[in-house]
């Protein structure tokens, strides 16, 4: 079985990354705007989005509620 790799610059989690920040846009919300309903300042939004911080499970799932989509459907059609 092939080793996962776990680069922030793998092709299947750009996309992921790429599509929270298009659909944080689809919503006119702002870094600071995302940041603050997650609990965090703003940095931890920008970090995440220019890919120098990975985030989890827990925490794609929690920045799809408050993006207000559903985790599978943001997942969907991923080739990774």
């Amino acid at each position: 079985m092939p080793r996962p790799r776990k680069s922030a610059f793998d092709p299947p989690y750009i996309e992921i990354i790429d599509r929270l920040i298009a659909r944080r846009k689809e919503l006119a919300m702002s870094q600071v705007d995302l940041a603050q309903a997650y609990g965090e300042d703003q940095s931890f939004i920008s970090r995440v989005e220019r890919r120098q911080r990975r985030i989890d499970v827990w925490e794609f799932v929690r920045l799809c509620r408050l993006l207000k989509v559903e985790p599978g459907d943001l997942l969907a059609d991923i080739d990774g």
